[in-house]
């Protein structure tokens, strides 16, 4: 294929990334496993979508108050360590769902608890180490690689989890994505040890999130987490409701529609590099948005694998240029590579509460199918994401 001429493996994947590569590739495995089901999994323990949704709100709620003092922990430990740390914790998560059965409310804080911890000591390394670690004139690739395996490996991932569910219960799937958590610690050890120092305090990381040149990074970024959440909840707990609670149908459905998404990816990944990130990601955008209306409409099992393949289309043009952009800019932060993906976080986590507030309120009064007109606003949104990081130039570097 056009993405591998004239490049060696080497060359895309050089040492340092292709370990962090490799444990990401395994941690999209161990959350395609649980993934799709987790929410309709919350939704059968909880009897509630409004329960399911304070669940949700509480969780993201703790980790926007404390993604900065998880990105303090790199100033003691290591970014190296707090990456490594975390994959037990996300073990430890796994463990707390799975006694659900035994008392829903200890085990739904400890989940929280649990979950909040791994977010804060997982996600700003991961980012600040891809930055670092990638090249900027193979970046588009390196993602469109990085997503094509992750996508190729959940062809066959949602069919085999929707099978062990059905056949099974849930005590498989757990077992399973509990060992791949653990096993995912490996390829991190032969990580380099970057320093990377996050000078902020408490109150400074505040006055940078609502500070004024800030507030397009922080547009885009609410919009992302807004829609990719809405994406990640209420669209399998909506595709379950339709297709009457069938885990296998879903997971047929799902594989199918990933299946045919594998080439695309690698492709957008080759063509990101080579045109404008920004124009393709308009494009994309406005497709993706379009998606989302079509989705409001579905009503049988063919309409979702028709709609869904569309989608994921045109979220390959949208998603892969916005993540090299957002890599670029980490990248261009320099000394402040760990403060921007801090904020990141932060704005992510602020678009999913301010999401999940609005639909709560919504869904007194409309069908779940119609709130996705909020993920179609939000994934327009996307495009406000500044040219420039602020922080390139800034006078404190």
């Amino acid at each position: 294929m056009s993405i591998f001429k004239d490049y060696k493996t080497k060359d895309l994947l050089p040492p340092g990334l292709a370990s962090l590569y490799i444990s990401r590739t395994i941690l999209l495995v161990d959350s395609g496993f649980l993934g799709l089901f987790l929410p309709v999994f919350l939704l059968v323990n909880f009897q509630s979508i409004q329960l399911v949704l304070w669940y949700y709100l509480i969780g993201w709620g703790l980790y926007l108050l404390l993604a900065a003092p998880g990105a303090m922990l790199i100033n003691r430990l290591g970014i190296k360590v707090v990456l490594i740390l975390s994959l037990p914790v996300l073990a430890l998560h796994y463990v707390t769902l799975f006694f659900f059965d035994y008392d829903l409310l200890t085990f739904a804080v400890l989940a929280i608890l649990t979950l909040t911890l791994y977010r804060m000591c997982y996600w700003v390394p991961y980012h600040t180490e891809f930055a670092k670690l990638s090249v900027r004139k193979n970046r588009g690739k390196q993602l469109g690689l990085l997503d094509s395996t992750s996508s190729f490996l959940g062809i066959v991932i949602p069919v085999a989890s929707g099978f062990l569910i059905k056949e099974f219960g849930w005590f498989p799937v757990f077992i399973i994505v509990i060992v791949l958590a653990l096993v995912s610690i490996i390829p991190l050890l032969l990580l380099p040890n970057f320093k990377v120092q996050f000078s902020w305090s408490y109150k400074r990381t505040w006055q940078e999130f609502f500070s004024r040149t800030n507030r397009k990074m922080m547009i885009a970024y609410m919009a992302d987490g807004a829609e990719n959440w809405i994406g990640g909840v209420l669209w399998p707990i909506f595709i379950w409701q339709l297709l009457n609670g069938q885990y296998l149908a879903v997971g047929v459905v799902s594989s199918a529609i990933t299946l045919v998404a594998v080439i695309l990816k690698l492709i957008i990944g080759d063509y990101t590099d080579k045109i404008s990130k920004r124009k393709l990601m308009r494009v994309g955008s406005a497709l993706y948005s379009a998606g989302w209306i079509a989705k409001m409409f579905i009503s049988t099992a063919f309409q979702i694998f028709l709609a869904s393949t569309y989608h994921n289309f045109a979220l390959i043009l949208m998603r892969t240029p916005f993540d090299a952009l957002m890599y670029e800019k980490m990248a261009d932060s320099g000394h402040f590579i760990d403060e921007y993906s801090t904020l990141r976080e932060m704005y992510l986590q602020m678009g999913r509460v301010v999401i999940i507030l609005t639909i709560m309120i919504l869904l007194n009064y409309l069908s779940l199918n119609l709130v996705f007109f909020l993920a179609a606003v939000a994934s327009l949104l996307v495009n406000l994401l500044p040219k420039h990081s602020v922080y390139e130039t800034s006078s404190l570097r």
